[in-house]
């Protein structure tokens, strides 16, 4: 066949590059959808703690969540003392209404804007892998929850009423908020019996009463001793039998056990107004 002409092929070569700029241009490859876990804390297929079979019941292989608007955000399985001593928790749903335990896998510090990304925490529930991000309030009823083995939601919900109804009346009639000084191996159970106090009342006020990351008191148990620096304590403003908390112990012939004579209940400088956030816990 001859080939063909030079005029032929120009055509053909100009008709193409037409057909070129009037197709769309090929869009862009999309930026890859940022992970909110820890990098460190992935195995080599790229999944965070708990493999492929983790994650919410029936998602199979959890897929990297949308991060927050701040990128830098991530989720961290170190840092923060509850994730460091992979504390225990109870949390109650209708499904299982006697409670699933678990533990605090990992922290997301707060953003910038605190209100728009709060600090969470990362719970991974005991047998079958599932998690929750929890914020501050509902890791400490977990917390207590688990420590004190109550069995059902209606427990630490009868404790954040009889919260709210004592800061209600601590700033109504402007109480100030007592404190008292553990001795040696003096505990939050003990404490609570000396004054009559409750003791989840007690040991959620002092859950709550130091946000820092570190601190010990994050780590508070019913059963905490008191070393030989001791340690302070919030009282509830009220006792369980309505009456206003003493500086003084109520069981007085307790205070001749080993351990249980601490130092008198002195106000605390911070009023317990309802919403206030509690301060730092003075020093020994």
């Amino acid at each position: 066949a001859a080939a063909p002409s030079h005029a032929a092929a120009h055509a053909a070569a100009a008709t193409s590059a037409t057909s070129a700029a009037a197709a769309p241009a090929a869009a862009p490859p999309s930026a890859p959808t940022a992970r909110v876990w820890d990098d460190s804390s992935e195995d080599e297929a790229g999944l965070p703690p708990g493999g492929a079979g983790g994650g919410l019941a029936g998602h199979g292989r959890r897929q990297p969540r949308p991060a927050p608007a701040a990128q830098s955000l991530v989720w961290r399985s170190k840092g923060h003392a509850w994730v460091a001593s992979r504390h225990k928790v109870r949390r109650f749903f209708e499904t299982t209404p006697g409670g699933v335990d678990g533990l605090v896998a990992q922290y997301l510090p707060p953003g910038k804007d605190e209100d728009e990304d709060p600090e969470m925490w990362r719970v991974v529930h005991d047998g079958d892998g599932d998690e929750e991000d929890l914020d501050f309030d509902d890791v400490v009823d977990a917390l207590i929850a688990k420590d004190l083995n109550h069995k059902s939601a209606d427990e630490m919900e009868g404790v954040r009423h009889e919260e709210e109804r004592q800061e209600r009346l601590s700033r109504a009639q402007r109480l100030e908020t007592r404190s008292h000084h553990c001795s040696e191996n003096q505990t939050p159970r003990l404490v609570a019996g000396l004054y009559g106090v409750s003791l989840p009342l007690l040991l959620r006020l002092n859950l709550k009463s130091d946000r820092g990351s570190m601190t010990d008191h994050l780590l508070l148990k019913a059963g905490t001793r008191a070393s030989k620096r001791g340690f302070v304590l919030l009282l509830p403003a009220f006792r369980i039998d309505g009456a206003r908390t003493e500086a003084e112990p109520q069981q007085a012939a307790a205070r001749g056990r080993r351990g249980a004579k601490g130092r008198p209940a002195q106000p605390h400088p911070q009023a317990a107004a309802a919403g206030e956030e509690e301060g730092r816990l003075p020093a020994p």
